[in-house]
């Protein structure tokens, strides 16, 4: 099976206030049906050059969290965090000074939430497992990332594209951006999905995080 994962909003703004809450998404079914939704709600489309949630307008959104509904073989699950679960951390002050763990201390959540939705999703039972997630600024922050999501499943193959050359990633950033607005404006975008389909965690992302804190405090 295939996951696909992208993220809605920005870790470090979540801190400033310039941002209300971040959702780390995963989308995990087949390449070609995790693709189908993406590629479906832009078609045919000028003014959109790839299905990106912020960009979509609610006719564009609704269809495809019904596409989303429509494909039932497709399993979503999302972390999310707001400000102040991020304050609440015993070394949360390293927070504000940007450092590097590394890679530095967002993009290692980043990677430790994708790790621990696909955990909870069970892609260490299959057989066959990939994940692909919306590349970052560089190639050793996408290293990086990979390597923090194979903390939690060492056996699934990670790797990075962009979005505009993966469908898959397309859809995970609609399916991040649904539970975001849904948090932020009190829409119900998540009722056109069966809950039994989605997963929510983001406990064990919190404590890792919160580990490598402790280890760059106290040093090797």
């Amino acid at each position: 099976m295939d996951a696909f994962g992208d993220a809605s909003g920005d870790l470090r703004s979540l801190l400033t206030k310039d941002c209300d809450v971040y959702v780390a998404a995963v989308v995990w079914g087949d390449r070609m049906s995790c693709a189908r939704c993406a590629n479906k709600t832009v078609r045919r489309v000028t003014d959109v050059a790839e299905a990106k949630w912020r960009d979509m307008n609610d006719v564009q959104k609704r269809r495809m969290m019904g596409c989303f509904s429509d494909n039932d073989h497709l399993q979503f699950g999302y972390a999310k965090f707001e400000r102040h679960q991020l304050q609440s951390l015993q070394l949360s002050h390293l927070l504000y000074q940007n450092v590097c763990l590394p890679p530095d201390w967002d993009l290692a959540l980043e990677g430790f939430a994708y790790g621990e939705v696909l955990f909870e999703m069970g892609a260490p039972e299959e057989q066959r497992a990939t994940f692909t997630f919306d590349r970052v600024a560089s190639t050793p922050q996408c290293k990086a990332v990979r390597d923090h999501v194979l903390e939690f499943v060492g056996d699934v193959e990670v790797s990075y594209k962009g979005s505009r050359k993966e469908g898959g990633i397309q859809a995970a950033d609609c399916f991040a951006g649904a539970v975001a607005e849904d948090l932020k404006r009190d829409t119900d975008w998540l009722s056109y999905i069966d809950e039994r389909r989605i997963t929510e965690s983001s406990f064990s992302s919190l404590a890792q995080l919160e580990n490598k804190l402790h280890e760059y405090e106290t040093g090797p």
